[in-house]
């Protein structure tokens, strides 16, 4: 849907007025179907709606002038900033339906259909093996067409998105701050290119400053883009584990990467794990819903046999897994057993070849091929 300028004037003027929220405004959009008409109704019209009584309507009334979108648009034509409304076929079904979606967002670059994907969020003084495991992982979803979607922060963020751009991925950038402004500074670099071969996309007008009270509604909109968030490594009180709780209130599917119960970049993400969150061990716990394989019954009949390779407690994990394919969470409550020898058994049995993970589920392997003496 194509808007043009006279329209938009109306939709910035919606989503400035103060005391009209987001929910406010699409309960008027529900019944005008346009800003443009909600500008023109009168008192009588307004009050007659459900939850639109006489205070909100002398604030809608009283906050009848163009003067500010006009100079917002006109900002907006000078940097080059587009406009996405909430009629756009562009802005995802799935992030407009969460509450408190705003009505219109700006965004620099280009919005592709179908642009949802997984987000990678973490610790902004990330350790070593955060920043191995994130690239791995944002290197992972490019190679398999799935956009990065994070906040380009400091830390794992930048990570993420730096080794999305230079394996050619798609990645979407979601700010707290006009996306005419860039923050971190240091971050230009990887804005410039992200405009390029992405988006950074806000819900704030330009020239609109970062704000520390923004910045929780940016990562409500960061969980609320992905089909599947990876929270890589946060501290004790980290904004990721914000993202996590708002992408959990959202039905998102959540990842966190164990890590030492000393390691103080991890206290939040072991804490994810231990409050529910699946524990991610591998980039395939990553594909999405559409790209699952499923296991054919041919296929069934083809799993090669157990093997004297195999100790007591992987020959059980083989069997659960051969009758039908397991997350890890799936397989600890099942077997009951100590949570560390089971993750361990899993990780030989995948180095040997014996169980594949995909999209987070695990399967026998039908025909192992690597064996790895232990």
């Amino acid at each position: 849907m194509v808007t043009n300028d006279s329209d938009l004037l109306y939709w910035i003027w919606l989503s400035q007025i103060n005391g009209i929220g987001p929910v406010i405004a699409k309960v008027l959009l529900d019944i005008f179907k346009t800003p443009a008409k909600i500008y023109k109704a009168t008192k009588d019209e307004l009050i007659n709606i459900n939850r639109i009584g006489n205070a909100t309507a002398d604030i809608i009334l009283d906050s009848k002038s163009l003067a500010t979108s006009e100079e917002i648009l006109n900002k907006c034509k000078k940097a080059n900033i587009r406009i996405l409304t909430s009629k756009d076929s562009l802005y995802p079904i799935e992030v407009k339906d969460i509450m408190k979606a705003p009505i219109i967002l700006y965004y620099r670059g280009n919005i592709i259909e179908d642009s949802m994907g997984v987000a990678i969020v973490g610790s902004r003084r990330c350790t070593e093996y955060g920043k191995i495991l994130t690239v791995e992982a944002a290197e992972f979803l490019t190679q398999n067409n799935i956009p990065v979607i994070s906040g380009m922060a400091k830390g794992i963020d930048g990570y993420a998105q730096t080794a999305c751009l230079k394996a050619g991925g798609y990645t979407l950038a979601i700010l707290g701050c006009g996306v005419d402004i860039c923050y971190p500074k240091e971050h230009i670099e990887l804005m410039t290119k992200i405009i390029e071969k992405g988006a950074v996309i806000s819900e704030y007008p330009p020239g609109t400053r970062p704000n520390l009270n923004y910045f929780p509604m940016r990562n409500r909109l960061i969980s609320a883009w992905c089909k599947k968030l990876l929270v890589v490594e946060a501290g004790e009180k980290s904004g990721s584990l914000l993202t996590a709780g708002f992408a959990k209130e959202q039905n998102r599917q959540v990842f966190a990467a164990p890590n030492s119960i000393y390691s103080r970049e991890s206290i939040g993400t072991n804490k994810l794990i231990a409050e529910g969150a699946e524990i991610y061990l591998t980039p395939s716990q990553l594909l999405l819903d559409n790209m699952r394989t499923p296991i054919m019954d041919n296929e069934k009949e083809s799993i090669a046999p157990m093997g004297d390779d195999l100790t007591s407690l992987e020959k059980i994990i083989l069997t659960e897994i051969g009758a039908s394919a397991m997350t890890v969470n799936e397989l600890l409550f099942k077997l009951k057993g100590d949570r560390s020898d089971i993750l361990e058994a899993l990780l030989i049995m995948e180095l040997m070849g014996r169980i594949i993970n995909v999209a987070g589920k695990y399967k026998v392997q039908k025909s192992p091929s690597t064996h790895v003496k232990f």
